[in-house]
């Protein structure tokens, strides 16, 4: 009987995560109001919590499974244990683009790519010449000043384990403006994906032998996800360098649905130090670890970035991902997501490798005493 009810649960959250509100655009928001798309996500993810109580699964787990989950006729891995499932994708940067939180029900990776509308136009023209989509002859309203400037398209997709590399002075202003050009062709590019499996431990290896400035050598990271565990761990490997061979690599996670502006919500250094909310511009140098915690939703993600092997720390740039989108009260600005990116000079050992080691891990009741 209890099968019976959760799977009855399961059908009941996957009617409700098909409400067409979030998949499309249409007139006044749509797929561009993140509220609407944390809704979805909360109702599939309900469903598959209530699936996994219907097939009796134990109190810990961990599996990894290869399919082509979304019919492009290219495999991706899902990995999972009873706190997470993580979906990754080898043929596009080898990026994890979905991010579920099974007990909070959220996906911490929601997030919007920002690319161009025919309305776009109008924003450029300015208050003074734009028209309401409502009435044509009444001037449109603009909810921000300076929405022109805002207006920002994505060469990749706002997901996680994006790999860029960047000349070594870029900095995360440059970035942030578009100025900083990508070097290398791992952002994009087709990794290869491998499953290593233990009872109790799943890893997936993705590697890509690429070229930064046409110089080629090999990138691997390694996904290791445990039972029981809430700590999901990356390591990353570069092989074959040259021995002159200094870059500039930042890898770029995306986390949605933690909004900006907004009290509770902020990062935190690893003294627990506040700084800022979670639209912040932040440039840290030789930082160990940083959190984005969120008291409504009772979410703490922390990022820890271990030693390179060459002895250098990481650095972490933090920027808004916000685009200009049109309601029925005119053309706004919306918090998509929040870039987190961890970021090294890259100089190879005596043979040829350089590699770190991050973890990313989650805590539930931060609110708890």
């Amino acid at each position: 009987m209890t099968d019976n009810i959760a799977y009855e649960e399961a059908l009941d959250s996957l009617y409700r995560g098909q409400c067409n509100c979030a998949y499309w655009h249409g007139a006044f928001g749509g797929i561009y109001l993140p509220h609407l798309r944390n809704a979805i996500y909360q109702e599939l993810i309900t469903a598959e919590n209530a699936l996994d109580r219907a097939a009796g699964r134990p109190s810990t787990w961990v599996e990894a499974i290869s399919s082509d989950y979304d019919f492009d006729s290219k495999t991706e891995v899902r990995l999972s244990n009873e706190h997470f499932d993580l979906w990754i994708a080898p043929s596009a940067g080898g990026m994890v683009y979905e991010f579920d939180l099974r007990g909070q029900r959220h996906n911490i990776l929601a997030t919007l790519d920002r690319r161009p509308e025919a309305y776009h136009d109008q924003v450029r023209a300015g208050p003074s010449r734009a028209r309401s989509i409502i009435d044509s002859s009444q001037r449109a309203t603009f909810k921000h000043e300076g929405l022109s400037e805002k207006l920002r398209y994505d060469t990749n997709r706002k997901k996680s384990l994006i790999d860029h590399f960047f000349d070594v002075d870029a900095s995360g202003a440059a970035i942030v403006s578009g100025e900083a050009m990508e070097r290398g062709d791992f952002a994009t590019g087709t990794y290869e994906a491998s499953i290593r499996r233990n009872p109790d431990r799943m890893q997936v290896l993705l590697s890509r032998t690429g070229n930064v400035w046409g110089i080629p050598f090999t990138l691997s990271k390694a996904v290791t996800l445990s039972a029981g565990s809430n700590t999901v761990e990356i390591g990353y490997k570069l092989e074959d360098l040259p021995d002159d061979f200094c870059q500039h690599l930042a890898i770029e996670f995306n986390f949605a649905g933690l909004p900006a502006q907004a009290k509770g919500r902020c990062f935190k250094d690893n003294n627990g130090l506040d700084l800022g909310h979670l639209g912040t511009h932040l440039d840290l140098k030789e930082t160990s670890l940083l959190s984005l915690e969120d008291d409504w939703l009772d979410i703490r993600v922390s990022l820890e970035c271990g030693v390179a092997s060459n002895g250098g720390h990481a650095g972490f740039w933090t920027f808004p991902i916000e685009s200009v989108s049109q309601s029925e009260g005119g053309f706004e600005l919306i918090h998509q997501s929040v870039v987190v990116m961890p970021h090294w000079i890259v100089t190879p050992d005596a043979n040829g490798c350089w590699d770190v080691l991050i973890r990313v891990s989650v805590a539930d009741h931060i609110n708890t005493p």
